[in-house]
């Protein structure tokens, strides 16, 4: 399944740099993360990213129909 450019960064990240992702879309969405919260949601972040990686693994380019892209 293609992905767009924003989910493929996200997914190529690593655990070590889920941190500093998480830290410049804070910045860049002008949110401020309590340093209490922090740790929280950038384990959050990581567990969603290898959830998400797992998830699209498991698609197929070729499956018909194609899953829906979520669109909030």
């Amino acid at each position: 399944m293609a992905t767009d450019p924003a989910l493929a960064a996200f997914l190529a990240l690593d655990d070590d740099a889920v941190a500093a992702y998480a830290d410049a879309r804070a910045e860049a969405l002008g949110i401020f993360l309590p340093p209490e919260t922090r740790a929280g949601v950038v384990d959050n972040l990581a567990l969603l990213r290898r959830q998400t990686a797992t998830f699209m693994s498991g698609l197929d380019d070729a499956v018909t129909p194609a899953p829906e892209a979520f669109e909030p």
